[in-house]
């Protein structure tokens, strides 16, 4: 996950494929791939998926829309005629009313996310497989039906992706009772004593205390750990500032479009 910091506008585009009633087809391409190098993709990719959940049981469309188990990611692959590009794959399913497949009208009609990158930023992909998918998740929750992939929802996709990868998001994280720190995806965000919002544009790391009165060592551990997190994450480029007042941590939320799950 470190490894996002790094990655400046290193996302190339995506290719945006479904498997439609005759076999792949790409349905959106903003990268500089070919037809035919993006149909290839698309092939290997379906081939791919096949092979993995080949020996899987079969879940029907009801269950699988909107949960984070059911888009799986796969790669980094090669990208044809292109040695120095690679992709990374997600797949999920969307429901699908017009399909004369009965197995894709009952289980969905199967669609793989490509995100293509040059290939020496490889290592840095792998290091931030684990906030890929849960943020893919979060930005592609709408898409739910194979009604939803008009190519003005494919463009935002892509553009929501590409900003993950510019680094230019800004990160909410939260710091466990061992003291390492956890990072939260989605506009609901689990209750806890303490945030620490990293945002790269205001170059700051706010850490924001809900508990009104954390103990010394509480407070100690936080701190210490937000200090890593600046040093280990963002190479020590934010200035970490204590955040009190209620009102203004509401508003550093409100402005992230984040609210806080009520504990019941």
């Amino acid at each position: 996950m470190s490894g996002m910091e790094s990655m400046k506008e290193h996302l190339l585009g995506i290719v945006f494929t479904t498997f439609e009633d005759t076999g792949p087809a790409v349905i959106y391409n903003d990268t500089t791939l070919t037809e035919e190098q993006t149909l290839t993709l698309a092939v290997e990719g379906m081939t791919i998926v096949g092979l993995e959940e080949g020996t899987k049981p079969k879940t029907k469309e009801k269950e699988f829309v909107d949960q984070l188990e059911d888009k799986r990611s796969f790669g980094p692959i090669p990208v044809p005629d292109a040695p120095n590009l690679r992709a990374l794959a997600i797949t999920f399913n969307v429901s699908s009313e017009e399909s004369y497949d009965q197995r894709i009208k009952e289980f969905g009609r199967k669609c793989i996310l490509f995100l293509l990158f040059r290939d020496d930023y490889t290592r840095e992909i792998l290091d931030a497989y684990g906030l890929i998918k849960p943020y893919f998740s979060v930005v592609v929750r709408d898409i739910t039906s194979e009604k939803h992939l008009s190519e003005e929802n494919l463009r935002e996709l892509s553009k929501k992706m590409s900003l993950l990868f510019s680094g230019k998001l800004p990160r909410i994280f939260t710091i466990t009772e061992d003291g390492s720190p956890k990072e939260l995806i989605g506009k609901k965000i689990p209750a806890s004593d303490v945030f620490l919002v990293a945002d790269r544009n205001k170059r700051t790391l706010s850490i924001l205390f809900y508990h009104p009165d954390p103990s010394v060592w509480r407070k100690r551990q936080i701190y210490k750990s937000a200090s890593e997190l600046n040093s280990s994450v963002f190479k020590n480029r934010l200035k970490v500032v204590s955040v009190t007042d209620i009102a203004e941590m509401s508003k550093i939320l409100d402005r992230l479009n984040v609210s806080i799950e009520q504990i019941h």
